[in-house]
């Protein structure tokens, strides 16, 4: 096998944009994934925000709502070259993880985003549908990035933590043995970005999308009552696999959060941040320590997704794990915004290659298979 041109699309849970990505994926036996370029593109606005607003659309919706984000998603594959124009002369395949637009633990999930027409418009095969198959065989379709944490990283040879920070936070345990998936763990364990950002966009009544920096959460004070009450939510306590999306951190529990606080004043809303800033951490470590901690300690935190950005929730992190190294995935040559999309450039030539990439043990699967769905023109 010759060395392949992979495209790598994906839009999270945000749903802001496509992340997209072309990398160097060398076959075996010296794998390698080289990262070439890099764009994020965001949605036009009036997608952003029907989807984000109406996610239970009518059937007509929906379904126009697959071609349209096809479309949003090739343009932005097409631009991506375009801009690096001369880089490379041709794409041999793209992984397309599209939006999600509903997930439901265990039994069932849809991504949308037509492949066929970036089939069709881009000229190669479209890998897609990543998270079906692991529901058909018992598993919950999240997360399936612990199996790239474990090609990235597990090289290390010591035991990891490799975190995302994405609209959910998850995490893939890595015990540090490269040649085996043996002892490899992954859930969600909580909201990452979604929960800031959606309060960001309340404090600054749209101005901002995001808490640039964490300066907003920075100003404010975190309020114990408010944290326990977090803290108290079912899913963060919940025993593994587990995976979650807006059903459990979007619009209703915000609703509730606003509610349970009534802020009124900037610093009401900026101790609201600050709090939310802080359960995203604690979550994230109360999980480590429930669940991956009686196994194995680990020896260094790797962070990557745009919380990595966020200086007050990466200084919440540090200050819950310690003395544990946190250190974003751009410490070994993965930038931290690219590494979903380049994921599922990854598991896109993984699923040509016929190997199976979900890990029974993360998602609860009865079995490995192969992921994503081949479309081909």
């Amino acid at each position: 096998m010759r060395s392949q041109v992979v495209a790598g699309l994906l839009s999270g849970t945000s749903m802001d944009g496509v992340d997209v990505c072309l990398c160097r994926i060398d076959p075996d036996p010296d794998w390698g994934c080289e990262l070439l370029a890099f764009e994020t593109y965001p949605y036009p606005a009036d997608l952003r925000l029907t989807l984000s607003q109406d996610t239970q659309g009518s059937l007509e919706k929906v379904a126009l709502w697959q071609r349209q984000l096809g479309e949003v998603f090739a343009d932005a594959l097409e631009t991506l070259l375009q801009t690096h124009q001369g880089l490379v002369e041709r794409v041999d395949l793209i992984g397309s993880h599209g939006q999600t637009l509903y997930h439901r633990h265990r039994m069932t999930t849809l991504q949308l985003g037509e492949a066929a027409l970036l089939a069709a418009r881009l000229g190669c095969p479209v890998v897609s549908d990543f998270r079906v198959n692991d529901i058909a065989v018992g598993g919950c379709g999240a997360p399936l990035v612990p199996y790239v944490d474990h090609r990235l990283f597990s090289r290390l040879g010591r035991p990891t933590l490799v975190v995302n920070l994405g609209g959910i936070a998850n995490f893939t345990a890595l015990p540090g043995r490269p040649d085996t998936l043996a002892g490899v763990q992954g859930f969600d364990c909580g909201p990452g970005n979604m929960v800031l950002d959606q309060l960001t966009r309340l404090i600054t009544r749209g101005a901002q999308s995001h808490d640039v920096d964490g300066q907003l959460a920075a100003q404010g004070q975190v309020q114990p009552e408010v944290l326990a009450r977090l803290m108290a939510h079912p899913f963060v306590s919940a025993p593994p696999p587990k995976s979650a999306g807006r059903e459990q951190f979007g619009a209703v529990f915000m609703q509730e959060l606003v509610n349970l606080c009534s802020p009124g004043s900037f610093t009401a809303w900026v101790n609201l941040l600050a709090t939310a800033t802080r359960f995203t951490a604690a979550a994230l470590y109360q999980n480590y320590c429930q669940f991956i901690q009686p196994q194995f300690a680990v020896t260094e935190v790797i962070v990557s997704g745009g919380g990595v950005h966020n200086h007050t929730l990466m200084a919440e992190i540090q200050a819950c794990f310690g003395a544990i190294p946190v250190v974003t995935s751009d410490t070994y040559g993965v930038p931290s915004d690219a590494k979903e999309a380049m994921a599922f450039a990854i598991l896109a030539a993984e699923r040509m290659a016929g190997r199976p990439t979900n890990v029974p043990a993360v998602t609860g699967a009865s079995r490995p298979v192969q992921l994503g769905k081949i479309t081909e023109l």
